[in-house]
C-alpha cells in the first residue's frame, strides 16, 4: 500500500513541475515579441503636404498613419484644403482612396482638442466616417463623458495623450484618476518623451496604465530633451518596449519627431532598426 502512495505522490510532484514548465514556456513565448502596430504620426513630417507624408511612409515600409487634423492634404485636393471633419463627401471619398493606393491604414487621428462638445461629436462622425480605429486626444475633463459616450455610441477607442504643462494631463496621476471606473474604450495615449519632459519615469508610468494603453508615442532625447534617434539617447527606449511586451500591447506605436529635420528619414530608418532589435 505504502508504495502505491509512494508513486501516487511522486507522479504528483512530477506532473506540478512539468505543468509549472509549460505555464513559464508559454508566458516567455507570450513576451517574447511585441506584436504590435507600427505607423507615422504624420506631424512628423508637417513641413509637408499629408499626400507627400503618406508617400514617405510608403517609401520607409509603413503600413499605418496617425493623422493630424490641419495638415495641408496636397495634389488634387487643391491648395489650402486640410485634413478636418469639414471636409466634403466628394473628399472624404477621394482622401480613402489617397491611403488605399498607398497601402496605409488611417488607424488613428489626432492629438485632438476641441472646447464644445459639438466639435467632438463632429470629429468623431467624420472618424466613423474614416475608418478610424482609435482616437488620441486631450479632452477637457468636464467633457470626458461625452468623450466616452461618444466612443461607445462609434466603437472608436479614445487614447489621452499626455502634452506637458499646461495640459492637465501632464501628471499622470490625473489621468490615472480620470480613467477610474470607465468603460474599457477609454485608455492612454503613451507619450514617453513628453512624460520626462514633465518629471516623471517614463517606466513606472507605463506600468500604472497596465491595460489601459492604446497608443504608444516612443520616442528617444538628447540630453537637451530634443528628439534623437531610438536607442542613443537619454530614455530607457528597450525597457519600454519590454514592459510593453509584459503588457502583450498589440496597439499601435506611432512614430513622431516634433522636432523637423532634413536627417529625419534617416533618423526613423535607424530608429526603424533599433525598434526590431529590440521587439524580438
Amino acid at each position: 500500500m505504502m508504495k502505491y502512495i509512494y508513486l501516487f505522490l511522486i507522479t504528483s510532484v512530477l506532473g506540478f513541475t512539468a505543468c509549472q514548465t509549460k505555464n513559464k514556456q508559454v508566458e516567455e513565448t507570450n513576451h517574447s515579441k511585441l506584436d504590435c502596430k507600427i505607423g507615422i504620426q504624420t506631424y512628423t513630417f508637417h513641413k509637408f503636404t499629408l499626400m507627400e507624408t503618406l508617400d514617405k511612409t510608403k517609401e520607409l515600409g509603413l503600413d499605418y498613419a496617425e493623422a493630424f487634423f490641419f495638415q495641408e492634404l496636397g495634389d488634387s485636393f487643391g491648395k489650402e484644403t486640410y485634413l478636418n471633419y469639414d471636409l466634403s463627401q466628394t473628399q472624404k471619398e477621394q482622401l480613402k482612396k489617397e491611403f488605399e493606393k498607398r497601402g496605409i491604414k488611417p488607424y488613428s487621428f489626432g492629438v485632438a482638442f476641441y472646447d464644445t462638445i459639438e466639435d467632438w461629436e463632429k470629429f468623431f462622425t467624420f472618424s466613423k466616417e474614416m475608418g478610424i480605429h482609435t482616437v488620441t486626444c486631450e479632452p477637457k475633463l468636464e467633457h470626458l463623458d461625452f468623450v466616452e459616450q461618444m466612443a461607445l455610441k462609434y466603437q472608436i477607442e479614445v487614447a489621452i495623450h499626455n502634452h506637458p504643462d499646461p495640459s492637465v494631463y501632464a501628471d499622470p496621476n490625473v489621468l490615472v484618476k480620470a480613467l477610474e471606473g470607465r468603460h474599457p474604450i477609454m485608455g492612454v495615449c503613451a507619450d514617453i518623451g513628453h512624460w520626462k519632459r514633465s518629471g516623471f519615469d517614463p517606466i513606472e508610468t507605463l506600468r500604472k496604465f497596465d491595460g489601459r494603453i492604446k497608443v504608444v508615442h516612443l520616442k528617444d532625447l538628447s540630453s537637451d530633451l530634443e528628439d534623437t534617434t531610438w536607442g542613443t539617447g537619454i530614455l530607457p527606449v528597450k525597457e519600454a518596449v519590454e514592459e510593453l511586451k509584459k503588457q502583450q500591447f498589440d496597439g499601435l506605436i506611432s512614430i513622431e519627431y516634433e522636432n523637423f529635420s532634413d536627417s529625419q528619414i534617416d533618423d526613423i530608418e535607424k530608429s526603424l532598426k533599433f525598434f526590431e532589435s529590440v521587439r524580438n
